[in-house]
């Protein structure tokens, strides 16, 4: 690409985060910039998300944004090997209240009540659902959620379920500015 290239495609991403952040700021949704590799390649480092306040109980596969349910952050940062990091956190929801999530079929797949649970959105090549094996029954007013990039991800599978209460949003778009 060309310097003008250059130039128009970072005049364009500037242009499409001030649009972000002004339809935030007009319809209250959030705006948030992705610091994890987890949601990969749905959600690279670097790029804006935009969310929308949670109305009801987030569906099966909504990527949701939710502040940290006590203490998330302080043990993904030592697992992490880190000072720190963001008390908000970007995952996809794929058990809901009472649901058996589970970890892996003869296949390598994740199930739902025993059925496998299809993930187009997992990081091609990543190997099995999960290196964790896990079976859990996600608690009344919660939810499961992992991230896509399983092998980046420090989840549900180590923390456990998050609470409704502390889900603030699902994830509306995403700007692409990281990777």
């Amino acid at each position: 690409m060309n310097r003008r290239g250059v130039a128009v495609a970072v005049v364009g991403a500037g242009a499409v985060l001030a649009v972000a952040l002004g339809l935030g700021a007009v319809t209250g949704a959030a705006v948030h910039r992705a610091d994890s590799p987890s949601m990969a390649p749905a959600i690279e480092v670097g790029d804006v998300v935009v969310s929308a306040g949670l109305n009801g109980v987030p569906e099966r596969g909504d990527v949701v944004v939710f502040s940290d349910p006590g203490g998330w952050g302080p043990r993904v940062a030592r697992l992490l090997g880190r000072d720190r990091v963001s008390e908000t956190f970007v995952k996809r929801v794929v058990g809901l209240a009472g649901e058996r999530v589970a970890c892996c079929t003869a296949a390598g797949a994740l199930t739902v009540d025993g059925a496998p649970l299809p993930e187009p959105y997992r990081v091609p090549n990543d190997g099995l659902a999960s290196v964790l094996a896990f079976d859990e029954i996600v608690p009344d007013g919660e939810v499961f959620v992992l991230g896509d990039a399983r092998s980046a991800s420090i989840d549900s599978r180590y923390l456990g379920s998050v609470p409704l209460e502390s889900v603030t949003g699902v994830v509306q778009f995403v700007v692409p500015l990281g990777g």
